[in-house]
């Protein structure tokens, strides 16, 4: 089994993860279509990855659920995460 590991420590805030899935699902670059989302505290200066298991209803309409970007290679939002915040594992959770 294929499965997602986030690391919001090493999250930059960069979106590229929710870029790239985006495309994936919808064939445009729009944050607000990912499976995932980057939401910023900036009070607490903190940044967390929200798989799509824990968004909220309201942040769940127009999105699609994760399918770990089924026929590509491997999930965009791992290729595309730089710092390493998502990561690709196989094996039980």
């Amino acid at each position: 089994m294929i499965y997602l590991s986030v690391y919001d420590e090493k999250c930059t805030g960069c979106r590229a993860c929710e870029f790239a899935c985006s495309y994936h699902h919808r064939k445009v670059f729009n944050p607000r279509l990912a499976s995932l989302h980057i939401r910023r505290n900036e009070k607490q200066g903190a940044i967390s990855i929200l798989p799509w298991a824990k968004l909220t209803k309201k942040e769940k309409e127009k999105r699609l659920p994760c399918d770990r970007c089924l026929g590509e290679p491997e999930p965009l939002c791992v290729k595309y995460c730089l710092p390493g915040a998502i990561v690709k594992k196989v094996g039980e959770l």
